[in-house]
């Protein structure tokens, strides 16, 4: 059994003035994907280990994965498309086809990256060859990706702790459909609905008990696989909303369709449970609780300007907000600014620079910079990005040279930070990783203004299917 192999994973903010480029993604073609550090234990390792281990050869074709970010530039988008459809194509015979997707990827000129992907991924390789995805829990469906796709798996922990899992569920899904000889397929119901991460961590309800509910349906007769997407919010796409998808066995189709019926009804019922599952206030509140709260560290999300969905992470906003309160052994991390950390560099570790960092107003047509004076405490490399650490009076902020996801302490802590000195730790992410929630005292969510407010009434929406809640009284 010969099962080609591939992903492209980009999730896609429409609120960004950023672009993404082909140079932005990390590509890994065919057996080059074994030698990414970075996705070791991810859908892509996953899914490839997995169909090794169930005795099929696995045949890995093009990868590419990039940081959350604006659209994607059309050339690159084409160049990624070509990269999969035709090294699929180019395989020889294959029984099979996983990919691993994200789901909520838009291209210039394209809203459906993925339905796009797959209607060109299928007239490469036909009708009969089956195709089954692994999905980011926040991809959002289109009846293009259900068309041309045998069958889903999507992610069922946020945060996502999950990837490999996912990537080794898709994988047995589509290996028992070839060894059995029966074909695949989907069924599935939108629900009208915008949720953001935040309002849905699984380790809270109601989302606990819909994933309870995902597995019940999978341990009925006839379905394979039962998803929840939940689609993402800071896209405004004309097909943007979560949905129910159910994948199995042709036969059993109206076993599916009520599955997935089921499931959208048991969601939607909910709708009014969602909220925020870390406490969150907007921003100068938030600082007054931390500054309140007698154990440290409080770390505080900077959610509006997270770049794990998108944002420019350039908002300093948070930084003159701690040094108005004179705030002391406070840390901010990590605002992304080229010209400020080669300002750093150039001045070296103990000596000052004048930076004009990032931007004040998220919302400015123009450039709002944040003047300050620091100190240089030290410049470093970690993971290939180049970092300055400054303070400024009683406020640490370390500096990037590019949009990086600082999701683990591990981190701060190599560019020398000893977290445990600080009493405030902001991050700019919306929920935290496992590993900072270990590390706080208390967590704070900051609703703050950006490309990823998480209040999505205040967003310019004007391309969404109407009503959708809770925008519209549902």
């Amino acid at each position: 059994m010969r099962i080609a192999v591939a992903g492209l994973m980009h999730e896609t903010n429409t609120f960004t003035s950023l672009r993404t480029g082909l140079a932005d993604f990390t590509v890994a073609e065919g057996s080059a994907v074994h030698g990414v550090a970075r996705w070791k234990g991810t859908v892509f390792a996953g899914a490839l280990e997995t169909l090794a281990k169930l005795g099929a050869e696995p045949v890995p074709v093009y990868f590419a994965r990039a940081l959350p970010s604006g659209q994607i530039e059309a050339e690159a988008f084409e160049a990624m498309c070509r990269g999969i459809a035709d090294g699929i194509a180019g395989c020889g015979p294959l029984d099979g086809v996983c990919l691993a997707l994200h789901g909520s990827m838009c291209a210039e000129g394209c809203d459906d990256a993925e339905g796009e992907l797959l209607a060109r991924l299928r007239a490469a390789v036909g009708s009969a060859l089956p195709v089954v995805c692994a999905l980011d829990m926040h991809a959002t469906a289109t009846a293009a990706m259900i068309a041309h796709a045998d069958g889903f798996a999507a992610y069922r922990t946020a945060p996502h702790v999950d990837e490999y899992d996912t990537g080794a569920r898709a994988a047995r899904l589509l290996h028992g459909a070839v060894a059995s000889g029966r074909k695949l397929a989907n069924e599935w119901a939108a629900i009208p609905m915008l949720l953001a991460g935040e309002q849905s961590e699984t380790g809270a309800e109601p989302m606990r008990e819909l994933m309870d509910a995902l597995r019940r349906e999978e341990d009925a007769p006839g379905v394979r696989s039962a998803s929840f997407l939940l689609g993402f919010p800071w896209a405004d796409s004309p097909h943007g909303g979560c949905a129910a998808v159910v994948s199995g066995y042709a036969e059993d189709r109206e076993r599916l369709r009520q599955a997935a019926a089921r499931l959208a009804e048991l969601f939607w019922a909910k709708r009014r449970d969602f909220a925020f599952s870390t406490e969150a206030a907007p921003l100068e509140k938030a600082l007054d609780r931390a500054e309140r709260e007698p154990r440290k560290p409080v770390v505080l999300s900077d959610a509006g300007d997270n770049p794990t969905a998108g944002a420019s992470q350039d908002v300093s906003l948070v930084v003159r907000a701690l040094l108005d309160r004179q705030a002391r052994r406070a840390l901010v991390a990590a605002v992304c600014d080229p010209g400020s950390v080669q300002a750093c560099a150039a001045a070296g570790s103990g000596g000052s620079a004048d930076l004009l960092l990032g931007r004040l107003d998220p919302y400015a047509a123009g450039p709002t910079p944040l003047p300050l004076r620091v100190r240089v405490v030290r410049t470093g490399t970690v993971h290939g990005v180049t970092y300055a650490v400054a303070a400024a009076a009683g406020v640490t902020v370390v500096v990037s040279d590019r949009r990086v996801a600082v999701y683990d302490p591990t981190i701060l802590e190599a560019l020398g930070l000893e977290l445990e000195t600080f009493d405030l730790i902001v991050v700019k992410s919306g929920y935290l990783s496992p590993a900072y929630k270990a590390l706080a005292a208390r967590a704070i969510l900051a609703l703050t203004p950006g490309d990823t407010n998480e209040l999505l009434a205040e967003l310019p929406y004007r391309r969404l299917p109407r009503p959708i809640f809770p925008l519209d009284a549902m």
